[in-house]
Order: structure tokens, then sequence, then C-alpha cells
């Protein structure tokens, strides 16, 4: 498989999950910060977990653009989910990498998983995503 250009429309919607993601964990690590309770170990789990969130969204629209091309309809949904099962997959061992590292927080890794899902609430709340 060859590496193929991101559509502008997936690099477009990527910078705001990013964004939205980013502000969340300034949120988060503010939180954490006024309980106290901020550490190294909060801010790599939090970072590991929103840069994960942040790559799996741009490999889903990636997949989808790439699914898209096929001409097999067939095809194109086994491509889709097998690359959900990765990117969960991926998700899962980010989060255990987290808890076992000594030097990381899983806690704050798996809240920062949800961010790019949060943002997308929040999108859809402010109108500025249209359910379809």
């Amino acid at each position: 498989m060859a590496w193929e250009r991101p559509q502008k429309t997936i690099v477009r919607e990527t910078r705001r999950i990013a964004i939205g993601v980013a502000a969340l964990l300034a949120v988060m690590l503010i939180v954490y910060a006024l309980l106290g309770k901020f550490t190294f170990g909060v801010a790599l789990g939090a970072l590991m977990g929103s840069a994960y969130g942040v790559f799996n969204f741009f490999m889903l629209g990636m997949t989808i653009q790439r699914a898209g091309k096929e001409t097999d309809e067939a095809a194109a949904r086994a491509r889709v989910r097998s690359s959900y099962s990765l990117r969960m997959l991926g998700a899962v061992a980010v989060a255990v990498i987290a808890f076992a590292l000594p030097f990381a927080e899983g806690l704050p890794c798996v809240i920062a998983l949800l961010f790019p899902r949060l943002t997308i609430l929040a999108l859809q709340l402010t109108g500025q995503i249209k359910d379809e």
C-alpha cells in the first residue's frame, strides 16, 4: 500500500480535532494542578492519550479516503472494519503502556483518549458539524 496524500478535508478536520484536544488537555492539566496532583507522569500520560487520539482520528480519515477509492464495496467495508479494529487495539496498547510505565500515569491517558469524541460532540452541539 503506497503512501497517499491526505485530502484537504482530512487535514482541516484533523486540525480542528487537534485544537479541541489541546484545549481539553489544557483544562485537564489545570484541574490536576488545582487539585495538587499534577506531576510529570500526569502530563506524559495525558500527552500520550491526546497524541494517539489525534492520530487515531487522522487514520480514520485516511481509511475512509482509501475505502472511497475501492471499486468493490465489500472490500471497502472490510478495510474500514479492519482499520477500526487495529486503531482500537492501538488505543488499548497506548493505555496499557501508560499504566505500565513507572514514569507515566494511566488515568490521564485514558481520559485524553476520549478528547476527540468530546471535541466532536462539542462541534455538533455548537452546530459546527451537522449530523446527517
